[in-house]
């Protein structure tokens, strides 16, 4: 018998926003994972949060380096979190930023594909509306170049800056991952507010920022934050009231985004419920350095 191809619907259900947390790594990966087993089950859910201590992440298939196996995260340097993703790429360093999360079933919206070009547009038209002044690719190229992030966004992070990812002045502002699982869709990723990537650095030293690390590291690499680019930053409450208004209208919210107030799926049991089987799972140090996931308890 010869398999058929999944249909995918043009739309789905109208995206629900999430109101804005701060959290751990452990916690913040729990919560985007529990978007994912929702959106297998019809939900379209939208997030915006940060990161209480700062955080290194690595990719779900990145190998950790010897010298750091077995190590307790707060033993990366004092004040400094880590965290493995569910999502691919390599280390990220979770500093000074605004990271978003979305979640869909995997053949609404237009499939994934269609889901990240979305996502990225609407990011896009929210920063400009602040007057962030991206790097533009019009007509032919741009699709060609969206098409090009969707096929590498796997293998990407913010030492390297893809096609069709959000830049300005040629250096990445905004870096996303995505993975698909059980008929859902996770898309996350960062919006730099500072680039402190330098501080996440693998291949360096120790994680992290000490006394000194910190001056002199924001503006030397191939990432951007929003405090290079505009002069002053606007609020960060503005940033993801802007956000979280384009990105939950692309997908079809009816009104205005409310990203202060407690919603009912923010609340719900059953994210209560699967938030905290997967953060069992986040704070494993098998799980963190060996990439030995333990099965989700009930």
């Amino acid at each position: 018998m010869t398999a058929r191809r999944a249909r995918v619907r043009p739309g789905g259900l109208p995206c629900i926003v999430l109101p804005w947390a701060v959290a751990d790594g452990a916690r913040n990966m729990a919560v985007d994972e529990a978007m994912l087993e929702l959106a297998a089950d019809g939900s379209t859910l939208l997030r915006f949060y940060g990161w209480e201590p700062w955080c290194l992440s690595l990719g779900r298939h990145q190998a950790a380096p010897d010298r750091l196996l077995g190590r307790a995260p707060d033993e990366l340097r004092p004040g400094v979190d880590a965290v493995r993703r569910p999502t691919g790429g390599r280390s990220v360093f979770h500093g000074p930023e605004i990271t978003y999360a979305f979640a869909c079933p995997a053949r609404a919206w237009g499939g994934p594909r269609t889901v990240l070009q979305t996502v990225h547009r609407a990011l896009g038209e929210g920063l400009r509306s602040l007057g962030v002044p991206l790097d533009t690719v019009g007509g032919d190229a741009a699709e060609a170049s969206l098409a090009e992030a969707f096929r590498i966004s796997a293998a990407s992070c913010f030492r390297d800056p893809a096609p069709g990812e959000l830049t300005a002045r040629g250096r990445k502002l905004v870096g996303s991952a995505q993975c698909r699982r059980r008929g859902g869709v996770l898309q996350h990723g960062s919006i730099l507010l500072e680039d402190r990537q330098r501080l996440g650095d693998l291949g360096g030293g120790d994680v992290g920022p000490d006394e000194g690390a910190v001056a002199g590291v924001s503006g030397k690499g191939p990432a951007i934050g929003l405090n290079e680019l505009l002069d002053p930053a606007p609020d960060p409450r503005l940033i993801v009231e802007r956000l979280a208004d384009r990105v939950a209208g692309a997908f079809g919210a009816p009104g205005p985004a409310a990203t202060g107030a407690s919603g009912g799926t923010a609340t719900s049991p059953a994210l209560i419920r699967l938030a905290a089987r997967y953060e069992r799972i986040h704070r494993s140090r098998a799980w963190l350095w060996l990439r030995e996931r333990p099965c989700p308890t009930a």
